[in-house]
């Protein structure tokens, strides 16, 4: 496993200086295909813009998907490391390039080593899991060539467990992430004469500090779920009432019937609000991703399969309010997806999407062995 270990290390450090974001992954996305080529692998499909399905077949047996992501996000980066960035503005902060290296790690051993296995892996390297919406996962899984697959698997790096240890979630992992877009209009005017207008910057900040009742007064304590405005727009001076207001927000659930009440919520609110002040209002809730759901037995085979390879493995007892679409693949089949350590003992950490996030390289080792190790059990 030292050369597999050397392999994805090095193309783990090469994708992390071309990174590339949302659905204009075409540089990495050629690297892989032509990664691919090179182990001889000869079923590449393209879907969506620049995703990739890989289709390796190896005798009887199950059918298995394993999900790689390698989009990047629009962060410049400092960690001043060796291979750091060149693409100005666009940083691998989320790991999405040791995701890739350990998936082409995996597939470079099982290409090479065709009797310790049997069966058909689907490997899936896919563009835009950061967005925009709806993400690569949405045109992977409606181009039906994923049909066949029984289950699925991915895993997630973070510096928030030790390098050495698995994490990972019976049932619920990841929140569904939907986006709240809200208008008021109002009528522009001097701010030294407000009553000749209709302030819609009060409008927004009402409804800003309003809007968090319907978390506290409205759903079940037992339940889940955030909402969080993250944008604010409105004016152009200092003494200009304006004639509207922006923002936008986001809201994390786990329960679809909790999701749909706070949408029609929110829109109640915001209905009452510009009533209130005698203005006019303009909503959008976009549903982005599902809930992402691990189903018990892809959690178990995990589980079973992470045990010669992880120092711990932690079985979760809360969520994360994060999202991820790998949702879309396990709402078509069972599936699991888990958190990878990679955190150093001995210097500073940073969180995914910081622009100081690094990751110990000695953790993508273990996360080629699992996912080989799942094939091999299959």
């Amino acid at each position: 496993m030292k050369e597999i270990e050397k392999y994805v290390i090095e193309t783990r450090r090469h994708l992390h200086q071309y990174p590339e974001t949302g659905f204009n992954c075409k540089f990495t996305s050629q690297f892989v295909e032509d990664e691919l080529k090179k182990m001889g692998v000869e079923k590449i499909e393209h879907v969506g813009t620049h995703s990739l399905v890989a289709t390796v077949m190896n005798g009887q047996g199950r059918t298995l998907g394993l999900r790689a992501d390698f989009d990047a996000l629009s962060i410049e980066e400092e960690t001043n490391l060796e291979y750091q960035s060149k693409n100005k503005g666009v940083m691998h902060a989320c790991g999405h390039d040791a995701h890739t290296a350990m998936l082409l790690g995996a597939c470079k051993y099982l290409i090479e080593n065709k009797t310790d296995w049997q069966g058909t892996v689907k490997l899936i390297f896919q563009e835009a899991e950061e967005g925009p919406d709806p993400g690569g996962a949405y045109f992977i899984v409606n181009s039906h060539l994923l049909d066949e697959v029984e289950e699925f698997f991915a895993l997630h790096v973070s510096s928030g467990f030790k390098t050495g240890e698995l994490a990972i979630n019976y049932g619920p992992a990841l929140a569904a992430a939907d986006t709240i877009n809200l208008v008021f209009k109002g009528i522009g005017t001097h701010a030294a004469y407000p009553h000749l207008g209709i302030d819609p910057i009060v409008m927004q900040a009402d409804f800003i500090m309003r809007l968090q009742t319907i978390i506290s007064r409205k759903i079940n304590p037992f339940e889940t779920a955030v909402i969080s405005i993250g944008e604010v727009k409105a004016g152009t001076t200092f003494n200009i009432i304006p004639d509207k207001a922006y923002l936008s927000g986001t809201v994390r659930t786990f329960n679809d019937d909790v999701r749909s009440f706070i949408e029609k919520e929110l829109n109640l609110l915001a209905e009452s609000v510009s009533k209130y002040y005698g203005g006019t209002y303009e909503f959008e809730y976009i549903k982005g991703y599902d809930p992402t759901i691990n189903s018990e037995e892809s959690v178990d085979k995990i589980i079973e399969t992470g045990k010669d390879i992880f120092d711990e493995i932690t079985v979760l007892k809360e969520a994360s309010m994060g999202a991820e679409d790998f949702s879309r693949y396990i709402n078509l089949k069972k599936g699991a997806i888990a958190w990878l350590g990679a955190r150093y003992s001995e210097q500073e950490n940073h969180n995914i999407h910081n622009s100081k996030f690094n990751l110990n390289e000695e953790a993508l080792i273990k996360g080629t062995k699992l996912f080989i190790n799942i094939v091999k059990k299959g």
